[in-house]
């Protein structure tokens, strides 16, 4: 199985990195509600310490208007799970 080739170009990627929030695997109270607000709306589980602060990123930039132009966005999740089972105790106070 070969690699899959595309034509980018560098104006083809926009970073954003202002959502590492207080830093590596220190979450803000804000990220979690949204990681568990995720998780329960959409059954989409996601880790406080890199896929969350992301998704919660995006979203806040989509909230912002900064995608209104894109008829699609993919947001890739390759896991991270086990970065939830430190922050449990956190969590709890969002549960229902």
């Amino acid at each position: 199985m070969g690699l899959l080739e595309a034509d980018t170009i560098e104006k083809d990627f926009t970073f954003i990195d202002g959502y590492k929030g207080r830093g590596y695997a220190l979450s803000k109270e804000d990220e979690l509600k949204f990681i568990s607000k995720v998780a329960r709306t959409e059954g989409v589980i996601l880790d406080p310490v890199y896929a969350g602060k992301a998704f919660y990123g995006l979203y806040q930039e989509i909230q912002k208007g900064h995608f209104d132009d894109c008829e699609n966005i993919l947001f890739i999740h390759t896991g991270g799970l086990y970065g939830l089972f430190p922050k449990q105790e956190q969590f709890a106070e969002f549960l229902i």
